[in-house]
């Protein structure tokens, strides 16, 4: 009868708990640090425009953000304002449609005048009110960096609607009465 071999026990790799405690600080450390740089070189740039956005429009929650979408194909530089807003940007009310445009005038004036993403072309700005827990009404309008552009609105994806949801205010004037009344059918 040929005998086998018994096998080898199966060798374990061993940590002491020393090491891992070590090893999860280190993780930490370095996250910690991924974070903060993040914040100071991507975030930091636009602190004064958000800081100007919340003294203007106080519980706004603004969030400034800028850049190219794809760097590689020379895509506009773009600066992106999301703000919170008590206004419904979706009614159809004229006194609404009038802060909407005040709004989005006084945004782009401070985004002029603090230019924190020098060589802009495009300025986004997306307007939202919470509604409900999970319920929230959006819209949002671009405005070009030359001089005499007007706002267009966009949908969640940045391509310009061709429809627009509001006329603008001067055309929400009550029309004038015709010169010639309506005369009876003969």
């Amino acid at each position: 009868m040929s005998q086998v071999p018994a096998a080898e026990p199966a060798k374990r790799f061993i940590v002491s708990g020393r090491i891992i405690v070590a090893l999860m600080f280190l993780l930490g450390i370095l996250a910690t640090s991924f974070l903060y740089a993040y914040w100071t070189l991507h975030l930091m740039p636009f602190m004064p425009l958000q800081e100007a956005i919340v003294g203007e429009f106080p519980g706004s929650a603004p969030r400034v953000d800028g850049g190219r979408k794809k760097m590689h194909k020379d895509t506009p530089l773009i600066l992106r304002i999301a703000m919170k807003t008590e206004v419904d940007p979706l009614s159809e009310v004229p006194s609404d449609v009038e802060e909407i445009q005040k709004i989005r005038t006084r945004i782009a004036a401070l985004a002029e005048s603090l230019k924190p993403l020098p060589g802009m072309d495009l300025l986004e700005l997306h307007i939202y009110k919470l509604v409900e827990e999970d319920s929230i009404r959006k819209r949002s309008w671009r405005l070009a960096s030359q001089p005499g552009s007007v706002w267009n609105e966009i949908d969640e994806r940045g391509r310009e609607l061709t429809v627009q949801k509001n006329p603008p205010v001067a055309d929400m004037q009550t029309p004038a009465p015709s010169p010639v009344g309506d005369a009876p059918a003969q």
